[in-house]
């Protein structure tokens, strides 16, 4: 019996614990729950505010991720800009800058710059700026050069933007991405001062978009249609002219060197004439002793 009741006494305090335990759960679930909406309540405009201001961040981050995940196609064609430089001379400028034109225009190009210069002795050079599309650039820098036409100089140069615009493409796709997310924050702005953010955010990135797309366009412009510089020289022939009598001067010149013959003789003379008066006390004694001697021997050889 007293096994008994000491078990009953122990099962009815397990119970009384039990009961305890749950009804102090209870209470701390309640409390919590009415501390969290007292939370929710007093910071609802703290979290809808900082979502509106990292609302860019956050959409652009999830943008590029996607890009990051998104495989490169690296077997694309690859886009070169090539640029070419000719210099040419030709007998007649207009001819050669009428084919030059045909030549481009029959190969699907255009003439984005002409001009042409005038010089004495009607000589004339030039200049075309062309566009052509890039797969018929290298036929013609190959074949101008021709029965009339003389290539002087040639060069090209190529400029491979392939990684740019597969970077271009990488950028754009995330910023259009924001722009998407931008305008769904857009439409569910409730506030002035949320949509006045929304929409400053939303013009920067459309400005980069439209930014993107610009250097885009012009990388395709310039590898799908090449440049081409010429520059053109009409071949000079210089045929000297018969000279008429005035132009000559025959008699002027002719009475030039009499003149120049005598300065000389008579500066000749002159010289002769100082050398011997300024040697003439030498001179003098030593043609005496010559003469003398010159005429005992012709003396001797006459006694003889």
């Amino acid at each position: 019996m007293l096994k008994r009741k000491r078990v009953r006494v122990y099962f009815i305090f397990l119970l009384f614990i039990f009961f305890t335990s749950l009804y102090a759960c209870s209470n701390d679930d309640s409390l919590n729950e009415e501390t969290y909406h007292t939370a929710e309540d007093g910071d609802v405009g703290v979290v809808e505010e900082r979502e509106m201001a990292d609302h860019s961040e956050e959409a652009e981050e999830q943008s590029s991720a996607a890009d990051y995940d998104e495989p490169v196609d690296h077997n694309q064609s690859r886009m070169v800009i090539y640029t070419g430089r000719l210099s040419v001379e030709v007998p007649n400028f207009d001819e050669a800058e009428r084919r030059l034109t045909n030549q481009i225009e029959g190969r699907n190009g255009y003439i984005v710059e002409a001009s042409q210069y005038e010089h004495e002795d009607d000589f004339k050079t030039g200049s075309i700026v062309a566009r052509l599309p890039e797969e018929q650039f290298h036929d013609f820098m190959n074949n101008i050069e021709g029965e009339h036409t003389v290539i002087t100089e040639k060069s090209i140069q190529g400029q491979d933007v392939t990684e740019e615009y597969v970077d271009l493409e990488s950028r754009l796709r995330s910023k259009e991405a924001v722009e998407e997310r931008l305008l769904n924050f857009l439409d569910e702005a409730e506030s002035t001062e949320d949509l006045l953010a929304v929409s400053n955010d939303l013009s920067h990135v459309q400005e980069e978009i439209e930014q993107l797309k610009g250097r885009m366009d012009y990388l395709e412009n310039h590898s799908s249609y090449s440049t081409v510089h010429i520059n053109i020289q009409e071949q000079r022939i210089d045929i000297p002219e018969i000279q008429d009598q005035n132009s000559l001067n025959t008699i002027e010149r002719a009475q030039q060197l009499l003149m120049n013959t005598l300065n000389v003789l008579i500066n000749v003379f002159s010289q002769l004439f100082v050398f011997t008066i300024g040697l003439s006390p030498i001179l003098i004694p030593l043609t005496a002793i010559a003469l003398f001697i010159i005429l005992k021997r012709k003396k001797q050889n006459n006694t003889e």
